[in-house]
């Protein structure tokens, strides 16, 4: 290919690229619903673009630009020639403007992390918790303490799970899908103003890489701890002009770090598969459709808690049910239990956009299906106690489309419909043989639940003044949900008849519900936002559906209801270099849904869900990041505190009593009184290389998990990490060690009264040493990239 220096490219040729950077930018401020920010970003682009023109950008060759360039700027290119010229606005550029607290990570920084499951990203965001509450089950989120603290995978929490824009209404559904990621998004408060589903907390946006008109590509190894092997690629191809694709892969295997202390066997090993091909038609130049259809498998080994009471209160040897409170960290007593997991699932969507004159018109349908068996020693303990087999199957369908469009240039309208309809068969089994001495007695909960969910949204961003935006949000929502199925006594030890009925439910309840927010953004300079606002969140009423043997444990929650004011500022300086955001806030609720321990019919004790009537969170944040402010020298921290506490008494659930009485002013579950977290990177250039240094160390309050329980209360939890990368200038390849968790800490994560009585923990994974590889296949090329 002919190749020109920078100073021979034609000046129409610049002059036709800044039409083109300055119309993104009307694009861009079109999808922010504002243009306070154009100025700063325009003067940006127009010195890059003088500079590329004058031929002091580079001093190198570049490729000659394609007459297709000329007309738009292409999809953002990855590559790592030293050639290429890239005038950057990432996406944190968009989200920085946003009124409201939006903390974003770029899928660099959780390769660098070692980021591996959506559960750990919660570990670097201020204000977020994700556990899993069961061996066998997906991770609970909580944003400022909002969430759903339940373990049953039938219930969606406060907090929207979107995979490339889609919602993920139940947490099975976005396993193994954390490969190939561009970025994770995490915007708090109530949503579903501008997308998705209403939620009262907050939403966790993960967006994997794009295809582009460009070939390239990584493959990825590492091995660590535990005999730990993961591989991953992803390769981009070009297949026309009008076509491009990109494949991605992940495999995951490796033993477990857990020993039973009389069987020796493992647990907590990974055999993690997931696979995702994009596909993106370019129609014409304004007008795209993008294909994903993806695909997960799990066939690893679960978990087992240690039950650290049961051989007290049993009156057994140590050693023989539980592993004692002095047990070592890894050691379980799983005995003979059965113990295992085979999840697999996949789907497609499709996205279609549309670039008008007047605006952009998006639209989505996506279609999920997923199926668990499952087998979770829930108890700690070498007896079926409480052992639980999940058996279920996940069906969700979802449709999304809107409209952004620019009235008059000062009035940006976002309207748009939501329609989702998901449905979940399942037998949920509950081994209890030994609370009634008997060698085998199980309690099965075989349902079906139906949810249907619509919604009309509409977003406004009106510009009162040059540096004065007034925010006003609409949604009304309808939900209906519908739950056929009850529990059976499969020995017939409760009702002394085998396979006889000890709870049922067969109904349904509808529920629409108007939310809105109304705002104030203030441009102090460009780039400098003070903003406030005042929003209601909802989320639909629920069931329970664990084996209970009373029916008032599976009966309908009602909805949730969430009132949030918040005011914060974010501020932009010394050219992106320090970047600085905090908020305050106050949360009401009516109405909260949450966890709590009550007793049961037949002598025992169970988790149910329940509502609080009044609660009431309080709290602030402060993240920054610094990027080169010190030559080679990045920092990023936050920190977030919390005083969640229920301002209503909780003393029973339809009648049943709780194990222990929740008092006014009790603390929330999920909700740590503080968190920090604090990461530094520093690059060391040795000749042609480069060595990266990394640090990171975050650590949360304790908290507790459930309402009613007196073991349900966590540790102060804490890890260290360490990273060191050696990598050519270029990034063609890069070699890297590092070791999490590296002060090697067992805190308790999770906790719970078992259905003997007994206190049952799951632990930190501990010290994790490994290495990894990394290595870019792209030809060099020029690279004009605009990321918006």
């Amino acid at each position: 290919m002919t190749r020109r220096s920078p100073a021979t490219i034609p000046n129409a040729l610049i002059r036709g690229s800044q039409q083109t950077v300055r119309r993104k930018l009307a694009l861009t401020a079109l999808l922010l619903g504002t243009t306070s920010a154009l100025p700063a970003f325009a003067a940006k682009v127009d010195n890059q673009l003088h500079t590329y023109r004058s031929g002091t950008a580079q001093n190198k060759s570049v490729s000659k630009v394609s007459t297709a360039s000329r007309s738009k700027v292409r999809a953002p290119r990855r590559s790592t020639s030293s050639e290429d010229i890239q005038v950057t606005q990432t996406r944190t550029a968009h989200y920085h403007s946003q009124p409201g607290t939006v903390n974003v990570m770029s899928g660099k920084e959780l390769r660098e992390l070692h980021v591996e499951s959506p559960k750990e990203i919660a570990a670097y965001t201020p204000g977020v918790t994700a556990v899993n509450a069961t061996s066998g089950s997906s991770p609970i989120f909580s944003i400022r303490g909002v969430g759903l603290d339940d373990y049953v995978g039938t219930n969606m929490g406060g907090i929207g799970i979107y995979l490339d824009g889609v919602f993920a209404p139940y947490a099975a559904l976005y396993n193994g899908q954390m490969l190939d990621i561009e970025n994770v998004v995490v915007a708090k408060g109530p949503q579903g103003f501008d997308m998705g589903r209403s939620t009262t907390g907050g939403s966790v946006n993960i967006t994997s890489v794009k295809p582009s008109d460009k070939f390239g590509g990584y493959l990825d190894w590492g091995y660590s701890s535990y005999n730990t092997s993961t591989g991953k690629f992803a390769v981009n191809v070009p297949i026309t002009d009008k076509i491009s694709n990109r494949t991605a892969f992940s495999y995951t295997k490796g033993d477990g770090w857990q020993h039973d202390l009389n069987t020796n066997k493992r647990y907590g090993a990974q055999d993690i598969l997931a696979i995702r091909n994009l596909t993106k038609f370019q129609i014409d130049d304004k007008t795209s459709a993008l294909l994903n259809i993806h695909y997960t498998r799990d066939r690893g080994t679960p978990m087992s808690p240690q039950n650290t009471q049961a051989d007290a209160v049993n009156g057994f040897p140590v050693g023989t049910i539980g592993v004692s409170s002095n047990a070592y960290y890894n050691r379980v007593n799983v005995g003979q239990n059965r113990v295992g997991r085979n999840e697999n699932g996949g789907g497609a969507s499709l996205s279609f956009e549309r670039i008008f004159d007047f605006g952009v018109f998006t639209s989505q349908t996506a279609i999920d299906l997923y199926r668990r068996n499952i087998y979770d020693n829930y108890d700690g303990e070498s007896v079926q106690v409480s052992d639980y087999h999940w058996n279920d199957t996940y069906l969700a369908q979802s449709h999304d489309m809107h409209l952004r469009t620019n009235i008059a240039k000062i009035f940006h309208l976002t309207v748009g419909i939501y329609e989702s309809y998901d449905k979940i068969d399942g037998d949920y089994t509950s081994s209890r043989g030994f609370l009634f001495d008997m060698p085998e007695e199980n309690m099965t909960n075989h349902f079906s639940q139906q949810n249907l969910s619509t919604g009309v949204y509409v977003n406004t961003v009106t510009n009162i003044t040059h540096n004065l935006d007034f925010i006003a949000s609409g949604r009304f929502s309808y939900d209906e949900r519908g739950f056929h199925g009850g529990t059976r006594d499969i020995n017939g030890a409760v009702t002394g008849t085998p396979g006889g009925t000890l709870s049922y439910l067969n109904t349904s309840h509808n529920y629409e519900r108007f939310t809105g927010r109304v705002g104030l953004r203030y441009t102090v300079v460009p780039g400098t936002y003070l903003y406030g606002t005042i929003s209601n969140g909802y989320k639909a009423g629920t069931y329970f559906a664990a084996p209970v043997s009373a029916s008032q444990a599976l009966d309908y929650v009602r909805p949730e209801n969430l009132i949030a004011y918040e005011v914060g500022v974010k501020s932009s300086l010394f050219k992106n270099k320090l970047m600085i955001e905090g908020s305050l806030f106050d949360y009401e609720y009516h109405n909260r849904q949450t966890l709590f321990v009550a007793e049961m019919p037949g002598n025992i004790t169970s988790l149910s869900l329940g509502t609080i009537s009044r609660a009431r969170t309080r709290g602030g944040e402060v993240s920054s990041t610094i990027h080169d402010l010190i030559p080679n020298l990045d920092l990023r921290g936050s920190f977030a505190y919390l005083d969640a506490q229920a301002t209503s008494p909780v003393n029973n659930i339809g009648g049943l009593p709780l194990l222990s009485n929740v008092n006014a002013h009790s603390a929330l579950p999920f909700a740590p009184r503080f968190s920090w977290s604090a990461i530094a990177r520093y690059g060391i250039d040795i000749n042609r290389y480069r060595v990266t240094l990394q640090a990171s160390y975050t650590w949360k309050d304790n908290m507790l998990v459930a309402l009613g329980d007196p073991n349900g209360q966590t540790n102060k939890i804490g890890s260290m990490g360490l990273r060191m990368e050696f990598a050519p200038k270029t990034s063609k390849w890069s070699a890297a060690v590092y070791v999490d968790n590296m002060l090697d800490k067992h805190g308790n994560v999770y906790s719970f009264t078992g259905s003997d009585n007994s206190r049952a923990q799951y632990l930190q994974t501990p010290r994790w040493v490994g290495v990894d590889l990394h290595y870019n296949f792209c030809p060099s090329s020029l690279g004009l990239v605009i990321l918006i």
